[in-house]
């Protein structure tokens, strides 16, 4: 058997460092941050408790890495073409808000257990402060370009409505009118 290549380790590292950030990611949110250890994250992951050392320093490390991966996805939510009208950069925001809560709900209801644990963020407090000012900057020009007089109550209001959304999804599941809601949330925003 030959020895692997330096892009074979680099993608067994990568795939380990997945593996950790996954489990972490799993017991934060069903377990909570505080009651979850580095030696339960590793046994959910299959590895070594040493090992997990190897690739984050501690479990506010860990939290980082996985803190990072959801504002890649905020970002995502707000990167649009520059041919975008206003009404498409609306409608692409909750299509893809929509698209989220319907094939992950777990990082939906991740990020809904993380903001209830306000120990949680305070390592994190000025990059979360820093990220939610630049999408709220971003939300309001959104507004504006739309034409709302008060862009940053409307993007607030927003917000409240999606956040809504989520958290009637994830106590009430398949009870919640999640399709009525979709539904009411795109007609008032992006009307036909």
């Amino acid at each position: 058997m030959s020895p692997r290549t330096k892009e074979q380790n680099k993608e067994i590292r990568e795939q380990t460092r997945q593996q950790i950030l996954d489990a972490a990611f799993e017991l934060f949110a069903n377990e909570g941050y505080t009651h979850t250890s580095i030696s339960a994250v590793a046994k959910k992951a299959g590895i070594s408790k040493g090992l997990i050392y190897h690739y984050f320093d501690s479990k506010e490390a860990i939290l980082e890495g996985i803190f990072n991966k959801l504002v890649e996805m905020g970002d995502e939510v707000l990167d649009f073409p520059e041919d975008f009208t206003p009404k498409d950069k609306i409608r692409n925001v909750l299509e893809q808000t929509f698209q989220i809560i319907e094939t992950d709900i777990g990082t939906m209801h991740l990020m809904i257990s993380l903001a209830l644990q306000p120990d949680t963020f305070s390592s994190l407090k000025d990059k979360n402060r820093e990220i939610r000012e630049t999408q709220m900057k971003q939300y309001v020009s959104l507004f504006r370009e739309l034409g709302y007089e008060q862009p940053e109550l409307e993007a607030y209001r927003l917000g409240a409505l999606l956040d809504g959304l989520l958290v009637g999804c994830i106590t009430l599941g398949d009870e919640y009118p999640y399709e009525q809601m979709k539904t009411k949330i795109m007609e008032e925003y992006v009307p036909s």
